[in-house]
């Protein structure tokens, strides 16, 4: 998302980081659920300072999805069973079960590291790591 918001100070860094996937220095995948999380950000006035227009969000969208560098992920057939079991064993509610089958998708595909601000989310999921590439280390 900060790589398309001009007024986000991670701009830089976010390029960098889809640059790198695109010339295969760091191997990267994406799921339906994350093309879609980030069209409902970038293009809300609530959570970005410049949104998007629609269709342009679309393209970007549809540019990340069709190309061959970054692979495409998806939930297993048994994902939502996996994901109501865990929403059950960590009490989860509201919008944490999105997280959740992030979490499953990734388990279920052998992704065991995820770019991400919010790493909290994901510090319960012991098959997985998230790491904020915008940190100062």
């Amino acid at each position: 998302m900060h790589a398309h918001n001009k007024s986000s100070s991670h701009q830089k860094r976010a390029k960098a980081i889809i640059e790198d996937a695109l010339e295969g220095r760091l191997k990267a995948c994406l799921t339906a659920q994350v093309i879609y999380e980030f069209f409902a950000v970038i293009t809300d006035p609530k959570r970005v300072e410049s949104p998007m227009k629609s269709n342009e969000a679309a393209e970007v969208c549809s540019d990340f999805w069709e190309c061959c560098e970054i692979e495409k992920i998806s939930p297993a057939s048994n994902a939502v069973l996996d994901v109501l079991r865990i929403a059950q064993e960590f009490n989860l509610s509201k919008s944490k079960i999105f997280d959740c089958a992030i979490a499953i998708t990734a388990k279920n595909n052998k992704v065991e590291c995820i770019l991400t601000e919010n790493i909290r989310d994901f510090e319960d999921y012991d098959f997985l790591r998230a790491v904020n590439p915008f940190k100062q280390v």
